[in-house]
């Protein structure tokens, strides 16, 4: 059956019609692909900055120490001895460090973040290199040594950021277009009209999406770990506890966002503006020292920042609560405050 031309423009202008009512829309349409991919491009310009670089300097070796220290990239900290540096490296406070001995370099790095790792090996590379340069004798060598993961691979340092981004990806989604459809089909009209308060009802529906996420969060954790071999050094509870704090809050954030939305399709489209910059700005594929300085501040308010370093330090290196007490504070927070905003949203009369 050939089609009518006729009829086919009809059905066009229709679309294009509704789409000029619908002003998210539109918006969406020519200033997502923009921010997104202005976004995606200083994130992977591939320069770095705020690496935190330890620097014992054991005598001899000045043009490399001129040249690490040349670098706008490191912030160094200058220590007194290699124990310092090794404890400040395991504590999480250093990305690394540099030893410089009499005889030798030493170098101890963090694999946890095989990007900064590089960076920091490149550089004493490249700045030996530039210190033998024309003299002779032989070439002075270089010891590495990782304090965490010297038997990683890329989807061991990536993989407990993947796991918190799919979680709180699919739990806002759900909580949004479940919330949606509270509103859409009346029940939440019939619910608030109950001696429900509007606390009670956000808690009661995080409780009860509370156990569908632990399900999901537990089968999530179970296929990273025996499906990929990422390595669970730590306590699972740890982090099984991180994920559900994160997923609380993706809950909250969904309920709040459903408030804005009229139909599932504008639902979807906060996917952009929830979900992406964080792929981008959190540290799931690429360390947050390489998003620019001036973007820096928007991933230090997002919540994937922390449950990704925390599942990291708690997978990769073995870390306890106490050690990551700040990243869960964070993220505590994050739901309090999503919380809220959802509870003082959520109107009693639904027109």
């Amino acid at each position: 059956m050939i089609p009518h031309l006729g009829r086919v423009g009809v059905v066009a202008l229709r679309v294009i019609r509704q789409l000029k009512r619908d002003r998210r829309t539109i918006g969406l349409i020519f200033l997502a692909p923009i921010v997104l991919m202005i976004l995606f491009g200083y994130a992977l310009s591939g320069e770095m900055s705020g690496v935190a670089l330890g620097l014992v300097d054991g005598g001899g070796h000045a043009a490399l120490r001129a040249h690490i220290e040349s670098i706008k990239d490191f912030d160094i900290l200058y220590l007194g001895s290699e124990s310092d540096a090794e404890r400040l490296v395991s504590e999480g406070r250093l990305d690394g460090a540099v030893v410089l001995g009499p005889e030798e370099v030493r170098v101890l790095l963090d694999a946890s973040s095989l990007q900064i790792a590089g960076a920091i090996s490149g550089a004493v590379q490249s700045g030996l290199s530039g210190e033998q340069a024309g003299q002779a004798g032989s070439e002075v060598p270089i010891t590495t040594r990782y304090i965490f993961g010297y038997d990683l691979e890329m989807i061991d340092t990536i993989g407990p950021a993947i796991l918190g981004l799919v979680v709180f990806f699919f739990t806002f989604i759900l909580a949004a277009i479940s919330f949606l459809r509270e509103r859409t089909l009346g029940t939440l009209e019939k619910l608030m009209a109950s001696p429900l308060s509007r606390v009670e009802f956000i808690l009661g529906y995080i409780l009860g999406f509370g156990t569908v996420a632990i399900i999901q969060s537990a089968t999530t954790l179970l296929v990273l770990v025996f499906g990929f071999g990422v390595p669970m050094r730590g306590s699972p509870l740890s982090a099984l506890a991180t994920i559900l704090l994160l997923g609380a809050g993706a809950l909250a954030l969904g309920a709040f966002v459903s408030n804005f939305a009229r139909s599932e399709f504008q639902v979807v489209q906060f996917i952009p503006i929830v979900i992406i910059p964080q792929i981008v700005l959190c540290g799931v594929f690429w360390p947050v020292q390489s998003v620019p300085e001036f973007l820096r501040a928007i991933s230090y308010v997002l919540p994937l920042t922390y449950a990704g370093d925390a599942l990291r330090a708690i997978m990769l290196k073995g870390a306890p609560l106490s050690q990551i007490y700040p990243d869960l504070l964070f993220l505590g927070a994050f739901f309090v405050l999503t919380f809220t905003a959802a509870t003082l949203i959520l109107k009693r009369e639904i027109s």
